[in-house]
């Protein structure tokens, strides 16, 4: 494992933490795990997960 893959793994294991909370918006996810664009987390999570972030917060809500 790179170091960037390693940066990129330990951000998203936070912002999924995150999202489980509906309080948290999506984009203060984003800035929250290191990402000022949000565009860009929301591809870079659906390219890690396969999900959006909205997809993923409603799967996890619905569990």
């Amino acid at each position: 494992m790179t170091l960037n893959q390693y940066i990129t793994d330990f951000r998203m294991k936070k912002a999924k933490k995150l999202l489980t909370d509906p309080r948290n918006k999506v984009n203060d996810v984003s800035l929250s795990v290191g990402y000022s664009d949000g565009n860009y987390f929301a591809k870079s999570f659906k390219k890690y997960t396969g999900l959006s972030p909205s997809e993923y917060r409603e799967q996890v809500i619905r569990s």
